[in-house]
């Protein structure tokens, strides 16, 4: 499992919440997974690509603990401060890369990831090691674009997909044992373009189950 073209994202991370349209899209990403994922109070919860934590921190009032874990240390260390100045307990930071290590080293109830598969060149790879993680009747929820044009991304590094069909996520759900699998439209992400217009992109949700 690679990704391709690796973008820097540690050089990003001090202004990455200064983007509007970022923070509008985790905030309906979140509340398409609180919709979607019937949370109960003590889950275990990891949220893989984390960044500088945006749904990780929209998720943590609804479970018994979170971790965000990233490869970027810069986003994580961003998410630190952010935890520490609103003096949150139960959330904590793990730097993981799943393209060079085979493991969670855990169990949860709960990973969910947002708008990071579309950086990972072998997405079922990735959600075999997310599925072997989860405890049984765990749940995965995955956000990331719907199939597109590769008109989304203005710099291209570190992208393998333009998006992903509602039957792939489906299928690859499928293919991993997971059922009470659903495929939803989770926000609109709403960007100009050079003519003065403006381009809508569909963010998918696709949840699913690990057999008891």
């Amino acid at each position: 499992m690679q990704i391709h073209g690796k973008r820097d994202f540690d050089s990003k991370a001090a202004t990455w919440d200064e983007e509007p349209r970022r923070v509008a899209l985790a905030r309906e990403v979140t509340a398409a997974i609180i919709r979607e994922i019937p949370f109960v109070n003590g889950m275990d919860v990891l949220d893989y690509g984390c960044g500088s934590g945006l749904v990780t921190l929209g998720l943590q009032a609804h479970v018994g603990r979170i971790i965000g874990a990233d490869s970027s240390q810069g986003m994580l260390d961003v998410l630190t401060g952010k935890v520490r100045e609103q003096g949150l307990v139960n959330v904590s930071t793990r730097l993981i890369d799943l393209t060079s290590q085979d493991s969670l080293d855990g169990d949860f109830d709960v990973i969910v990831s947002s708008m990071t598969l579309h950086h990972v060149c072998d997405v079922p790879a990735l959600i075999s090691r997310f599925v072997r993680s989860l405890k049984p009747g765990g749940w995965l929820a995955l956000a990331d674009l719907e199939a597109e044009d590769g008109s989304f991304h203005d710099d291209p590094a570190g992208v393998c997909h333009h998006g992903f069909e509602r039957s792939y996520l489906h299928g690859v759900l499928t293919d991993h044992g997971c059922s009470d699998i659903r495929v939803v439209q989770a926000a609109i992400v709403h960007k100009p373009r050079p003519d003065g217009g403006e381009r809508l992109y569909p963010v998918l949700l696709a949840v699913g189950r690990k057999g008891l």
